[in-house]
């Protein structure tokens, strides 16, 4: 059994890539298209990991963070901004006491996501 991954973006043509990405190493994928979209496809999927980007319209990624970890507190959570480094409002840092894992810094390589996803596998938390 694979693991079952959620990616949350705004950003189309990134949700896609990083869907087609996973995909092609066996993950099951689904996608939601803001935090509120992400939190019922979660609720739906209740995969093993998030993937969440920090700054979308509409419902706060933060607080889609925080509603994710309370709901099922073992989840492996990734945070993902191309704004993510900066003082100590920082969204990195917001995303940490929400409840994220790990980040990753737009743009990232595939093996840097790839290399995130076998340290979850690894600790257990997967499937």
């Amino acid at each position: 059994m694979s693991l079952r991954i959620l990616v949350i973006d705004d950003d189309e043509a990134i949700r896609l890539s990083v869907e087609v990405l996973l995909r092609a190493k066996g993950y099951e994928v689904f996608l939601g298209a803001d935090g509120a979209d992400g939190f019922a496809k979660f609720v739906e999927s209740q995969p093993h990991v998030v993937i969440s980007d920090m700054i979308m319209p509409g419902h706060a990624s933060i607080e889609t963070i925080g509603k994710i970890r309370a709901m099922k507190p073992d989840v492996a959570i990734i945070a993902m901004s191309g704004s993510i480094k900066g003082g100590p409002d920082s969204y990195l840092e917001r995303a940490i006491a929400a409840g994220a894992d790990h980040y990753l810094d737009k743009p990232f390589e595939a093996a840097q996501l790839m290399s995130l996803l076998h340290d979850i596998e690894k600790s257990g938390r997967g499937p």
